[in-house]
């Protein structure tokens, strides 16, 4: 993120000081026009063999998401891991995945929390933003809580259970995962998971520049984290590295510092930059921490 903040100063300087909006820096998508999964190399969580999940138990899905103000449709893809005719009964993690890339970048990260206390042991949904991998438009930030909104529909209509429906965001997926962990009235999920996340724009554009600016001149993005994460009343597991450079962990403690829900849960990584958690903490010491948080 503090690139980010580069980019945007040295546009200011380019452009003569007009406003700059932020919405395609903040949204670097990349498409694909096939699904790799398993087969796809070069993710960003290196997982040992005998975690990788076999093609029999993952099934590409697809669902709409629908632009509230322009009415328009979007079909958007997704994968979900696991049974799906035992959603009903199973724990199900919706994963929302970070800034870049596509679902197959992501992929080892989903089979890390699909296999958390056993081989398969989880369904785990991960879905592509608009403008990402396979799916439709291009990505915004009321896109981003409307994609989510299309998730958790599709997770509804196949019987999921809100109870035993959990969220992980990380990085930009926290930023959907906050809001509709919040303000979701209809599917109340009541535990979140967030690896690596930003507490605002308004709090990135203060902290990471010497230049006193007003975040409203360079963007209108809002991405109210710390606040939002107010309104929401369940448990929390928070991870961090102390070393990240891209989003600081200032932002991540700011949000758990904000938390008041039922209980929460910190860890605060040594040696980790933004990416690297599952694998500096370890996955099966990261696994064991994800298979705690959720049966307390």
């Amino acid at each position: 993120m503090k690139v980010l903040i580069v980019m945007i100063f040295a546009s200011l300087m380019l452009y003569g000081c007009k406003k700059v909006v932020l919405d395609s820096f903040a949204f670097p998508s990349e498409k694909v026009d096939a699904y790799q999964f398993e087969e796809f190399e070069g993710g960003e969580i290196v997982i040992p063999d005998s975690l990788k999940i076999e093609a029999s138990n993952r099934t590409e899905v697809s669902m709409i998401s629908k632009d509230a103000a322009s009415g328009e449709e979007y079909t958007i893809y997704g994968v979900y891991i696991g049974d799906m005719a035992t959603i009903s009964t199973d724990t199900v993690i919706l994963y929302l995945h970070g800034q870049s890339k596509h679902m197959d970048y992501y992929w080892t990260r989903a089979t890390l929390l699909a296999n958390v206390g056993g081989k398969h042991n989880y369904g785990v949904l991960m879905i592509d933003y608009r403008g990402y991998g396979k799916s439709e438009g291009s990505s915004s930030e009321q896109g981003l809580f409307e994609d989510a909104d299309a998730a958790i529909l599709w997770l509804k209509n196949h019987g999921a259970n809100a109870s035993r429906t959990f969220y992980y965001g990380y990085s930009l997926g926290a930023i959907p995962a906050i809001d509709r962990a919040a303000y979701k009235s209809d599917f109340v999920s009541t535990k979140i998971m967030l690896e690596s996340p930003l507490a605002s724009i308004e709090y990135l554009v203060h902290g990471s520049t010497v230049i006193t600016v007003n975040p409203g001149y360079v963007t209108d993005l809002e991405f109210e984290n710390a606040e939002k994460i107010k309104d929401f009343g369940g448990s929390l597991l928070w991870m961090h590295g102390k070393d990240d450079d891209y989003i600081a962990i200032e932002n991540g403690e700011l949000i758990y510092s904000n938390h008041s829900g039922f209980s929460k849960t910190a860890y605060r990584i040594d040696g980790s930059g933004h990416s690297e958690v599952p694998n500096t903490m370890g996955v099966e010491l990261y696994m064991q921490r994800v298979l705690n948080f959720i049966r307390e």
